[in-house]
């Protein structure tokens, strides 16, 4: 019997109006053309602007190939486009690719609002800028690129050796290096200040390289063992810098000491903390249980410094967590699961199956396939499933559209809290591959769709599937109520009896969403507050001001309260407190005058 919190048997849900009129949506599009697109990568900077890469086919989609060369012999093509705030209009689309076949996979943002993706290509002819490594002599190796925010290329490199490498994972840290990682199997991959310089006897091992801002290689290494079923899919930079990795691994011998979980069970993954240098590992443990295989695709480190890996599994033995959402195996072949590691690898803090009842027709038939934290340390993940039972909860989309659909969680881990889930997905199959969050409450996700009746927003830039299938894009944004008092920290007005009337306070309430919300609120029950609003919904202007006209000394304190009703904690309070002070007494001086 399939064992789930209770909360998902009685949830209300948000399901009066359909997806695409739920005010929490900011956008949802079609991003395609006549042939095969997808996403694979998507990233969001401090300012709305979206960039989503993938992999491409079409011919009739206006992009700029990167290098000036139109792409015409390979079929196909990496993209990234970059779209503007709320996903309001395309601002450029650029096209990667040479006389070969080139995949996107993996997106990254630094600081000064740069753009790295990361992928694999079969070109010998690659745009190249500052690179690495200046020749392809594989049959499919690593690139990365780097582009300034309007598309310029600053940075463009081969990695890889004599056979195949994917470029899967990118990630950068606080001053800008680089990080790939992927899997290989040549022989002869570039390494530099490696832990494990040769490629082990399995014939496939994960890979990672660490390159400078400057366009230096600081440490390429191997990491495997003698399964040759290595790989890492995922990979994130910690608090302190250091790198975490992820994937999947039959083999054995490989865990540090202490580890989490020191053997492989049947087909494993792996979660890896990388020594700064690149030179050894601070932990490495498995990541599997008995009675089936586990594959991570996903992974994020929390402000303390703790891997949260997400994917699927096959094991119906999970040693499921006391606090987790969901117990036990929730049926078919397989389900998503959230895992949150201890700081050093040693430990599950956290453990919970993610998934319904369903066989889908395909392996795997549920997973997550990102994850990420939000500043409230909520747990945010997407996936795919076909099971119509998933868990929901205020969910913009209820009822599972069909086959595979796409999903989007938010969870509050350490409460047993379900935030939010939504099925986001028509009648064919819906998958999402991506997820960022930002700027404010909003999260983006991004995959591949089938289904010619996906939910879509009023804004849609493309609303008709361009071909069999096509890329999509959707932007969600839950409001979360705060008030901001500019430089004050609270609306605290002190008057001295016989003074000036202490100046109005002026503040905003916001929801975090670049959408309004409909809006109750705020009403004075007090005679002395007086309050002034610009209008019924948030983000609302809100002007407090005082009256203390026949006040005594004292304190004098009220509660105002703002409700949305489509927040998950739909009422505001805000304290407002009125100091009435008596003057202060003058003292006269006795002396007597000269």
């Amino acid at each position: 019997m399939r064992k789930i919190i209770s909360l998902f048997a009685f949830a209300a849900v948000l399901a009066a109006q359909s997806p695409s009129e739920d005010k929490r949506l900011v956008f949802s599009t079609f991003n395609g053309g006549d042939r095969y697109d997808d996403a694979t990568a998507v990233a969001v900077d401090p300012g709305g602007f979206i960039y989503v890469a993938g992999e491409s086919e079409s011919r009739d989609i206006p992009v700029k190939p990167v290098g000036g060369k139109p792409l015409n012999s390979a079929v196909f093509k990496a993209y990234l486009t970059k779209y503007s705030s709320e996903g309001k209009e395309v601002l450029w689309r650029a096209q990667i690719g040479g006389s070969s076949n080139t995949v996107a996979h993996a997106v990254a943002l630094d600081k000064d609002g740069n753009i790295y993706v990361a992928g694999t290509t079969g070109a010998r002819d690659l745009p190249l800028l500052h690179p690495i490594q200046d020749k392809q002599g594989g049959l499919n190796i690593c690139f990365v690129m780097k582009f300034d925010p309007e598309g310029t290329l600053l940075f463009s490199t081969y990695f890889g050796g004599e056979r195949n490498e994917e470029g899967l994972a990118l990630a950068l840290d606080s001053v800008g290096n680089i990080y790939l990682a992927g899997r290989a199997s040549s022989a002869q991959l570039p390494v530099k200040n490696a832990m494990q310089p040769q490629i082990s006897g399995g014939g496939q091992d994960a890979f990672i390289a660490k390159i400078t801002p400057d366009f230096q290689l600081a440490y390429a290494t191997y990491l495997g063992g003698n399964s040759g079923t290595d790989n890492i899919y995922a990979i994130a930079v910690g608090p302190d810098d250091s790198l975490y990795v992820a994937g999947e691994t039959m083999s054995t011998g490989m865990a540090t000491e202490g580890a989490y979980i020191t053997l492989p069970q049947s087909y494993s993954s792996f979660v890896a903390r990388v020594k700064p240098e690149g030179d050894g590992l601070i932990y490495f443990t498995y990541v599997g249980w008995k009675g089936g295989y586990t594959s991570i695709r996903g992974l994020t480190v929390d402000r303390d410094g703790r891997a949260y890996v997400v994917g699927h599994t096959s094991s119906k033995q999970l040693p499921t967590s006391e606090n987790a959402l969901q117990t036990a195996f929730g049926g078919g072949f397989r389900d998503a699961f959230l895992l949150r590691l201890s700081v050093d690898g040693t430990a599950a803090e956290y453990l919970t199956y993610l998934g319904g009842s369903s066989s889908g027709p395909t392996d795997p038939d549920e997973t997550a396939t990102a994850v990420k934290i939000d500043a409230r340390g909520y747990v945010y993940i997407t996936g795919y499933t076909n099971s119509p039972d998933f868990p929901g909860f205020r969910a913009l989309q209820s009822n599972h559209g069909g086959k595979f659909d796409a999903f989007l969680l938010r969870l509050d881990v350490d409460q047993k809290q379900l935030i939010s889930s939504t099925f986001w997905g028509g009648v064919e199959n819906d998958e999402s591959l991506a997820l960022t969050l930002g700027p404010g409450e909003s999260a983006t996700i991004a995959g591949i769709t089938y289904s010619s009746d996906l939910p879509l927003s009023a804004n849609a830039l493309q609303t008709k599937l361009g071909s069999g299938n096509d890329a999509f894009v959707c932007q969600i944004c839950d409001p979360w109520l705060g008030i901001w008092f500019g430089d004050l920290s609270e609306a605290r007005f002190t008057y001295v009896l016989g003074g000036e009337v202490p100046a109005p306070i002026n503040s905003v309430v916001y929801a975090g969403c670049p959408q309004a919300f409909p809006a109750e609120g705020p009403e004075s029950t007090e005679p002395w507050l007086i309050l002034e609003k610009d209008g019924g919904t948030v983000p609302m202007k809100l002007k407090l001001s005082v009256n203390p006209d026949g006040l005594a000394p004292g304190e004098y304190k009220t509660i105002i309260k703002v409700t949305v009703n489509d927040a998950f904690h739909p009422v505001l309070e805000i304290p407002v407190t009125l100091v009435v002070q008596e003057p202060p007494v003058v003292i006269e001086d006795p002396s007597p005058a000269n």
